[in-house]
């Protein structure tokens, strides 16, 4: 009966159909931190504080949206995906909505806590819905074209931000965003399918709060899926230590214009594109494992030649730009692969699972980007350092994970 009923739901929900739904959902979160990167400048001003105040908003931000993926997660698993997604993003546009009247950073810091919280419902149940439904290498295909149209956010999410910026204000911006949560909600509640009648079927059960604890302690200790685990943390560090930064790094160390810095930030998701498209075809002929490392591999090299552009004070914007390219580019092979090697052991707990991954990135995210914003002295140093240590780190954690053939 299990599987009748699942040939029902990928018949009546195709790939296809399926997976730019939930890509717009996973979206919300980068399109939350990349719309107002360029803002922040003019942010800081506003406050009349200190730039890096207001680069702490970032590490802020992904420690609220950590906390909310481990929260909703479990809650996900035990009563349906589409209502949590609904709570959260309610929660999401409500917070938007206040930032608008912030008369303070401390105010902004709060509001952009609650604000990511409710934003980790949203994310946590997209891969979950993808791992109720699908497996194998569909799983993977489905991972890597939701990552491919996600990467639409973050590549004109600076340009937005930097038009609503120059033609209102810096708030304008967090209207935007409300208006994107309000959207996600009719989506979740008119187009996305409700998984639990499949999960109830597949003899899942309820879980109570200490078994999730249980489940949370045996994911974290999961023999094979833990260097997945630690090596996504990492690459998202480092993707992290270059968000908190990138607008210093742009627009006050290199003097580029914000609308600029828009396009400049967007030849980084272009790369990434590019990679997430050779990773589609790759899956054919190559095990996500292969695939996987050299991304890895990629990212680590190119880190490493940026830390060296740094000591040795070669301070060329193109330089920078095209390693930085590589860098955040290699996420196009990384991402999906990680994923579904991840996913691939927690077929009972996927939205615990996914709450766990989700969790760590943002929380490893905003420990690195508060490192980087204390270290800020003026230069990209600090930047291309935290940068190389992640990359170096992730294809440490990898180069522990086991063969499996299955995967």
């Amino acid at each position: 009966m299990y599987y009748r009923y699942k040939s029902v739901f990928k018949k009546h929900y195709p790939a296809k159909k399926l997976a730019p739904l939930l890509a717009l959902i996973v979206a919300l979160s980068p399109f939350a931190i990349d719309t107002y990167l360029p803002a922040i400048p003019t942010m800081a001003k506003y406050f009349a504080v200190d730039i890096h105040l207001l680069e702490l908003s970032i590490p802020i931000y992904l420690t609220g949206f950590a906390i909310g993926a481990l929260v909703g997660g479990p809650v996900s698993d035990n009563f349906g995906r589409r209502w949590i997604g609904v709570a959260g993003l309610s929660l999401f546009l409500l917070s938007s909505l206040a930032i608008i009247f912030v008369t303070s950073v401390e105010q902004l810091w709060l509001l952009r806590y609650v604000q990511a919280f409710g934003g980790g419902f949203g994310l946590v149940i997209s891969s979950a819905i993808v791992r109720d439904l699908y497996e194998g290498k569909d799983a993977a295909k489905i991972f890597t074209l939701i990552g491919f149209i996600m990467m639409i956010a973050p590549l004109i999410a600076p340009t937005i931000g930097s038009f609503l910026l120059l033609a209102f204000n810096w708030q304008a911006i967090f209207v935007l965003l409300a208006v994107y949560a309000f959207a996600q909600i009719i989506v979740i509640l008119t187009l996305l399918p409700e998984t639990k009648r499949l999960r109830i079927v597949a003899g899942y059960p309820r879980l109570t709060i200490s078994q999730v604890f249980v489940n949370y302690i045996k994911i974290m200790s999961h023999r094979f899926a833990l260097p997945y685990l630690l090596s996504s943390s990492f690459v998202a560090a480092a993707m992290f230590a270059f968000l908190t930064e990138v607008s210093f790094l742009y627009i006050d160390y290199f003097q580029v214009h914000e609308s600029t810095f828009a396009w400049l930030f967007g030849l980084n998701i272009v790369s990434m594109m590019v990679c997430n498209r050779i990773n589609h075809y790759l899956i054919d002929y190559w095990q996500p494992q292969k695939i996987l490392q050299l991304g890895l591999l990629m990212q680590l090299t190119a880190a490493s030649l940026l830390l060296l552009t740094g000591f040795l004070q070669l301070d060329n914007l193109w330089i920078v730009v095209t390693l930085l390219m590589v860098v955040i580019g290699s996420f196009g092979l990384i991402a999906p692969n990680n994923m579904y090697c991840y996913m691939h052991y927690f077929p009972e707990t996927s939205g615990t699972a996914n709450a766990v991954i989700s969790a760590s990135q943002f929380l490893f995210g905003a420990i690195v980007g508060i490192i980087v914003s204390y270290l800020h002295n003026a230069t990209p140093i600090p930047m291309f350092s935290m940068v190389f240590v992640c990359c170096l780190l992730g294809f440490i954690s990898f180069k522990g994970a086991s063969i499996n053939k299955s995967l």
